[in-house]
């Protein structure tokens, strides 16, 4: 059971990490993909006005919020490829917050764009699930586990 939880966490961390690398990277690198960077660029504003961040001061402009938002989910996507498992943990967490914040978004604007953000969000919850359920794995390399 724990090698089939293994081999489950490894492939989330490739297809999850691939993803948001490239979600984020082309949030933040327009010339990756003109259509889809344009088309995240236009619901960006909404994002903006229905931001929880706004609740605590921080009014972000849209290309800011939306570079931010592209740089960390390509910093995390890339984390959750190569981190040691600890990164991989936080980085795992840290894109449920933003995937919270996205379908938040997505229903405040009632936009009906909300289907991807869900499916990460359930994936991201399984990937934590079965990190969780072995923490030997969740939180020990393997260079760690061939020391002992």
């Amino acid at each position: 059971m724990q090698r089939c939880a293994q081999l489950t966490v490894t492939v989330l961390n490739i297809v999850l990490g691939l993803f948001y690398s490239l979600v984020g990277l082309v949030k933040v690198y327009p010339a990756l993909s003109p259509e889809v960077h344009n088309e995240m660029k236009s619901s960006f504003p909404g994002h903006a006005e229905v931001s929880p961040l706004n609740l605590v001061g921080v009014n972000l402009e849209p290309d800011t919020y939306m570079f931010a938002i592209g740089a960390t989910e390509l910093c995390l996507g890339i984390l959750l490829i190569i981190g040691p498992s600890a990164i991989k943990l936080l980085s795992n967490i840290i894109l449920l917050v933003i995937m919270v914040g996205a379908i938040h978004a997505h229903v405040a604007q009632k936009d009906g764009k909300m289907v991807p953000a869900i499916i990460a969000f359930v994936l991201l919850g399984f990937r934590l699930m079965f990190a969780t359920s072995f923490p030997s794995y969740a939180l020990v390399d393997e260079e760690e586990k061939k020391k002992k």
